[in-house]
């Protein structure tokens, strides 16, 4: 599709006289005239490489995606630069411009192991890159009008021009997180060129600065670099303004607000009451909702939907908008929760409100429309979010029951205790001559016992995923076990502390879950991960010490392990708090 921001004016010019998008974003594949790449300043990126800032005014948009991939180009590991997810990335346009792109159709994150997800040092990949620029193309001819109205210029000519161009410099410290710099101005007063108070021209000027801004590597990644402490000028403090932006990302996935804003120009933030109250009223508001429903199933491991990638015969008789709607069912009984009077750990993992929800009724109403009887019984209890659709559905197979990938996804997400991956060879030991009549557990148990070393590897998670072996791939309950046998679900398993955690039915296993010090101090250490971008380390460990104690004193409370992070002295600190690293362009 040819953008709008590139319609060719007069000889053979674009609207944007200095070159299509002259903050930087090349939208010249369409411009047969477009300028040849020029000198442009360099930027100093985690991994202390050096690559260009931006790809020349004009230049094909390929080149601009590369060039934006080599700025970008991280080792990997944990730095001061952190790229927006795409929970982040919804929120933050939408506070910035009243609307956002659809979540699906933004480049999707790779994703490795049991935890959440990790933004520190990681970067966009090239065809992410390319997949993002065509989002924000399309995004920003859609916004284009509404900000207009935004800017409330409705002037001609040049008075039109320095309208907008006031306007735009407010927006963009908002957007980039950043007071605007010298450079940047000039590129925005040429970009600004062709506006006039016609609403043509006035639209493809401000097209053209929403996708500069929401494409500048200051828009897709935040900083937190710092600036050395006043009490100890060897270590590092975050600068009032990462500080508001790290605290807003925390409680609502999205930029400060003004109230923030100011708190943080007043000194106020350097105050850990001040950023608890901050945190208190950030998190009642609509946005903060939606930011604790997604670290809870960030922590569940449910944070994308899987739905989609059933087999067919288990979607049968579902509305097609049965993932949607499984998701938001899941939103609203995480939030009934934290805003209930037990906002607490156990509370997610017991509770039942969501049982009589009309997600649920679809699949605990007797059927056979999976090809096999499903509904849950008077013997069965389901409760909390384990038993949730929304979570089974995110860790169970195509077809059929997934008791490995269950126990393994509960060991590891809600024990905290890494399961090593199974030896070279693995599956070439699994016995084959299973007897005949034997039960879906029999049968995995007789393949999983062909020496010590298999028997041992999967005692750490098999039991905890017996007990979720009824479950089908989407959540039904299936009232019977393949060989007619009733089903087998108890099992017991030894925590890292040393204690024995026995249980008959998947109720019990959760009960007794929803109990651990383990599971809730695990909870925890997840919230801090899921503050700082990356795992804890062992820099981390008196922080890790004090927050267990709060969990204990606070019979592990959701928000107070929130306040809890976001009080601490170490929330005012980078990251990686001897990171060399520049700001971004």
């Amino acid at each position: 599709m040819r953008s709008a921001a590139c319609v060719k004016w007069r000889a053979g010019r674009s609207l944007l006289a200095s070159g299509c998008l002259a903050l930087g974003v090349a939208c010249g594949t369409n411009v047969p005239n477009a300028t040849a790449p020029t000198t442009h300043p360099t930027a100093k990126v985690a991994n202390n490489t050096v690559a260009p800032a931006f790809a020349a005014p004009g230049a094909p948009a390929e080149g601009h995606r590369q060039a934006f991939a080599r700025l970008v180009d991280f080792s990997g590991k944990p730095s001061a630069l952190r790229r927006l997810s795409r929970d982040e990335l919804v929120a933050t346009l939408q506070s910035l411009t009243g609307l956002a792109p659809e979540r699906g159709d933004l480049p999707e994150e790779q994703r490795a192991g049991h935890h959440p997800l990790r933004t520190s040092g990681v970067s966009l990949i090239g065809s992410e890159v390319g997949k993002l620029f065509q989002v924000i193309k399309t995004f920003a001819v859609q916004a284009a009008p509404g900000m207009l109205t935004q800017s409330g210029c409705a002037l001609t000519g040049q008075a039109q021009r320095t309208c907008l161009l006031g306007w735009y410099q407010g927006f963009s410290e908002r957007a980039l997180r950043r007071a605007q710099r010298p450079n940047e101005r000039n590129k925005s007063e040429a970009t600004l060129a062709i506006a006039d108070g016609s609403p043509g021209r006035d639209r493809v000027a401000m097209e053209g600065l929403l996708i500069a801004t929401f494409f500048a590597p200051s828009f897709l990644y935040r900083t937190e670099i710092g600036v050395a402490s006043d009490d100890d000028p060897t270590e590092k403090v975050l600068t009032p303004t990462e500080l508001a932006v790290k605290l807003s990302y925390f409680a609502t996935l999205a930029p400060p607000d003004e109230a923030l804003l100011l708190a943080a120009q007043s000194g106020k933030l350097a105050h850990g009451s001040e950023r608890v109250r901050q945190w208190e009223r950030l998190s009642e508001t609509a946005a903060g909702k939606r930011a604790k429903s997604v670290l809870v199933e960030e922590w569940l491991g449910a944070a994308e939907s899987k739905v989609s990638r059933k087999s067919p015969m288990y979607l049968r008789k579902l509305r097609g908008d049965f993932a949607h709607n499984m998701r938001t069912d899941a939103d609203n009984f995480i939030d009934g929760v934290l805003s209930g009077p037990d906002p607490s750990v156990g509370h997610l993992l017991t509770g039942k409100e969501y049982v009589e929800s009309p997600l649920l009724k679809q699949l605990i109403a007797p059927s056979t429309a999976s090809g096999v009887p499903t509904g849950d019984v008077p013997e069965f209890e389901r409760l909390g979010l384990l038993m949730h659709p929304q979570i089974l559905s995110s860790h169970t197979k195509e077809d059929g029951a997934s008791p490995f990938q269950l126990g393994y996804f509960i060991r590891e997400a809600l024990l905290c205790e890494k399961v090593r991956p199974p030896p070279g060879g693995a599956s070439a030991l699994a016995r084959k001559d299973v007897p005949s009549g034997s039960s879906m557990r029999e049968s995995l148990e007789y393949r999983t016992s062909a020496g010590p070393t298999c028997t041992k590897c999967h005692s750490l998670f098999a039991p905890l995923g017996y007990a979720f072996m009824a479950f089908d791939p989407v959540g039904r309950w299936v009232t019977a076990d393949p060989s007619g046998k009733p089903w087998d679900l108890a099992g017991h398993i030894i925590p890292g502390d040393g204690s024995r955690l026995e249980f008959q039915t998947p109720a019990e296993l959760v009960r007794e879950l929803a109990a651990s010090p383990i599971v809730q101090a695990c909870f925890a250490q997840t919230a801090l991960e899921w503050s700082l971008g990356r795992g804890v380390s062992r820099g981390d460990a008196s922080f890790v010490a004090r927050l267990d104690a709060s969990v204990k004193t606070h019979e592990a409370s959701v928000p107070e392990i929130m306040k809890t992070i976001v009080g601490a002295p170490e929330f005012m600190k980078p990251s990686i708090p001897n990171e060399p690293v520049q700001e971004l362009p």
